[in-house]
């Protein structure tokens, strides 16, 4: 009996072993079931996010060659497509109506203009002279005596006629002149700087070459007299003051005197 007892005991034991199994089976595939279905979910929602995020490339990468082949079918930078122009529309005439006469072309008609007559060429008007008097000296006796000589020269008026005067004689005399033995013996090189007349004196000034005369001291005392009586023959001259580049000298080469003014008695 306590065999038997014990031999039930082990078989029921044995039976709740094998039956607990199954049971455990069974609860894992009922977990299976809810495994798959959060897979599949997982993958639909994958695949729905790369759609949505691949579309908007997909739009631009097919703008993109749309836009590339409609600037490969416009015309190349520089040709400006010209359009044709329009055909012109014939116009239509009534037939009823008879065509317009239309006049025949005219000659021009010449005009003849009277001819002007030449003008006459202009007429020069002489600038306005007077007569002055120029002091040169002659050379007499085969050159032992020297006379002080007038040469009448025409010169044009002027607000200056003073320093006009002087320069002539200056210039020395003209080649007529020396013809017929007139003489200056001012020292080539003189130049007048200015003149002016204070009072009845002429006030003159030469500049430095007018004090060194090469004929020695009766040139120097030739010189002074061809200066004073060519500028007393104006009547408000009475008297000349020597001036040397704007300064009063004592004397000109030689030791002649030019300190004080020289008139026509000195």
């Amino acid at each position: 009996m306590g065999f038997m007892a014990a031999r039930k005991k082990g078989t029921q034991s044995r039976n709740s072993r094998k039956k607990t199994p199954r049971k455990t089976a069974s609860k894992g595939r009922r977990n299976r079931v809810p495994g798959a279905i959060i897979f599949v979910v997982f993958l639909l929602v994958v695949l729905i996010t790369a759609f949505f995020v691949l579309l908007p490339r997909v739009r631009d990468n097919a703008s993109a060659s749309q836009q590339t082949t409609t600037e490969q079918q416009q015309p190349t930078s520089g040709q400006i497509p010209q359009a044709e122009p329009p055909a012109p529309i014939p116009q239509e005439r009534d037939s009823k109506e008879p065509p317009l006469p239309q006049d025949p072309p005219q000659e021009p008609t010449a005009t003849e203009e009277p001819a002007e007559p030449p003008a006459p060429p202009p007429v020069e008007i002489p600038p306005e002279t007077r007569d002055r008097g120029i002091y040169f000296l002659r050379v007499e006796r085969g050159g032992a005596e020297l006379r002080l000589t007038m040469a009448n020269r025409k010169l044009s008026v002027s607000s200056t006629p003073l320093r006009d005067s002087l320069n002539a004689l200056l210039a020395g005399p003209t080649a007529e002149e020396r013809n017929n033995g007139l003489r200056s013996f001012i020292p080539p090189d003189s130049r007048m700087i200015g003149a002016e007349i204070r009072g009845n004196t002429a006030r003159l000034n030469f500049n430095e070459e007018f004090r060194y005369n090469p004929d020695g001291r009766e040139g120097c005392i030739a010189q002074i007299q061809q200066v004073v009586w060519t500028a007393t023959e104006f009547p408000n001259v009475h008297d000349v003051q020597f001036l040397i580049e704007g300064n009063v000298v004592d004397f000109l080469s030689e030791g002649v005197l030019i300190r004080n003014p020289i008139g026509r008695g000195n």
